[in-house]
């Protein structure tokens, strides 16, 4: 095997054990809502090694999500949505870490020439469709359980849209696409930098 396949497998295994540790490290947030800034190592890895290795990074982040919720250490709303509906709960979580993986990768591969620009466009495109297909989700399967969702934390009568956008993913959205801009970049040169020691 050779020198580049066997660093390859080992920064993908590290960034996914990356991704498990920050997995767990949970930032509450108003609302019974959780953050996590575990899509930075799925970026690097998108940026790295390509549209495989972002699905792939991306697929651990499901599954350590899916555990999660589960679990009952996902937030209230990710337990809610597991009681009404298990197999479309975990489809969703898997879906929007490889979603959010596979896009990254792409991005970074189809601006190669651009390389910093490409790396900046994958880590917003992540948060995007991560945020998107989890929003997605909500309005088509679980509209019933965001509105209990919302009665239960007092906020009967709300819009939806405005009660989805504003107060379950806006605070969580914009924190995740701020962390992803500010440090995939720095982490990706430093990964280059200890790639041209190698």
């Amino acid at each position: 095997m050779s020198h580049a396949k066997i660093l390859k497998m080992v920064q993908l295994a590290l960034l996914s054990a990356l991704i498990i540790v920050l997995q767990q490290i949970v930032i509450p947030l108003p609302g019974g809502l959780t953050l996590s800034l575990v899509l930075i190592p799925i970026v690097v890895g998108a940026v790295l090694h390509g549209p495989s290795a972002g699905t792939f990074l991306g697929g651990v982040f499901g599954v350590v999500v899916s555990f999660l919720v589960i679990t009952g250490r996902a937030g209230e709303l990710s337990t809610m949505m597991w009681i009404a509906n298990p197999v479309v709960t975990v489809a969703t979580c898997l879906l929007k870490g490889i979603a959010a993986g596979l896009v990254a990768g792409l991005i970074a591969k189809a601006f190669s020439q651009k390389r910093y620009l490409g790396i900046m466009l994958a880590a917003a495109a992540a948060p995007i469709v991560n945020t998107g297909i989890f929003l997605l989700a909500l309005f088509t399967c679980f509209y019933n359980v965001m509105q209990e969702f919302a009665d239960k934390i007092g906020m009967a009568g709300t819009s939806m849209i405005y009660f989805a956008l504003v107060i379950l993913v806006g605070i969580n959205f914009l924190i995740e696409f701020a962390a992803n801009l500010v440090f995939s970049p720095a982490i990706v040169r430093i990964v280059d930098a200890v790639k041209k020691v190698g």
